[in-house]
């Protein structure tokens, strides 16, 4: 899990909030700077400079999607004014413009972007304990060692509020930004529990476990976790975690287990007011553990 800044250019994003898109697609002159560690449902921060302010600051955030090569007409037949521009002449001279000697290659690197969110008013690096210079160029990674910071993004985003204007029946930016402040929180709560439990071989079992786990539908892996597992649903968080074990060690893993849901349900909701169900998972779950995850969730009712 990675979140970038990206310097973007403000009145392009001006046009893509007017027009209510729900994706952009954002194309780079040159691509030597390669995005290492940059997935899909990763987060690309805008940082420009808002209306008659001189510092830059993040205006909203989109989510990664792909990186595809195009070239210019490509890009117009395919996307439109999902780049930012009402025609193909006004996308030619922008790209003219930022080009060296007004040369356009013959195919760039685009990124694809969705679900974008803008905030109602701009959030400085400094007030989110970043220092990212105002003549950054291209990008900035911000969490790579540290989840925490997207999720002081967001927390400054959810005090100010986030607009609504590109609301619409089928995506509605206020769900999206719940979701990823969930996303973003859960991946802080799992990085403080440090290496994951158990010898090697049943961290590979597990592993192996939580990949197929993830293939059924509506779960999803929590961030930097290889284990644990995800399901937002509408008044609650569930989670699912595997239960591997060997018989020398099988006390001290259900011991391990119902501490790791205790904690889970302490944090969910100190830090996101939500319901957080559990369940285990795995080819023999003890009966202890499986009514152990059965009593926390009705406790909360």
């Amino acid at each position: 899990m990675s979140s970038i800044a990206y310097v973007t250019d403000e009145s392009m994003l001006e046009y893509h909030r007017l027009c209510r898109n729900r994706a952009i697609l954002f194309w780079r002159l040159s691509s030597k700077r390669k995005f290492t560690d940059f997935r899909k449902g990763d987060l690309l921060f805008f940082f420009a400079r808002p209306y008659k302010s001189r510092k830059k600051a993040f205006i909203g955030y989109a989510h990664f999607d792909s990186i595809v090569r195009l070239s210019l007409k490509q890009m117009w037949s395919r996307y439109g004014q999902f780049t930012g521009y009402d025609s193909e002449p006004l996308l030619k001279e922008a790209i003219e413009k930022a080009a060296k000697d007004s040369h356009i290659p013959k195919q760039m690197s685009c990124l694809y972007l969705t679900d974008v969110v803008f905030f109602t008013s701009p959030i400085y690096p400094h007030e989110a304990g970043l220092d990212i210079p105002n003549n950054l160029e291209s990008y900035c990674y911000l969490d790579r060692s540290d989840p925490s910071v997207t999720v002081r993004i967001l927390k400054i985003a959810e005090e100010r509020g986030i607009d609504l204007w590109s609301s619409d029946e089928n995506s509605s930016p206020e769900i999206i930004f719940s979701q990823d402040e969930i996303r973003h929180e859960l991946a802080v709560i799992h990085k403080n529990f440090g290496r994951d439990e158990g010898s090697e071989k049943e961290r590979i079992k597990a592993r192996k476990l939580a990949r197929e786990k993830c293939e059924e539908e509506g779960w999803e892996m929590i961030r930097q976790s290889r284990t644990d597992l995800l399901r937002i649903e509408d008044d609650r968080v569930v989670i699912a975690l595997p239960f591997v074990a060997q018989i020398n060690d099988r006390d001290l893993r259900i011991r391990e287990i119902a501490g790791r849901m205790l904690i889970y349900r302490m944090r969910i909701q100190e830090q996101l007011h939500k319901k957080v169900n559990f369940e285990a998972f795995g080819e023999n779950v003890p009966e202890t553990v499986t009514q152990l995850a059965e009593h926390i969730n009705n406790e909360q009712i």
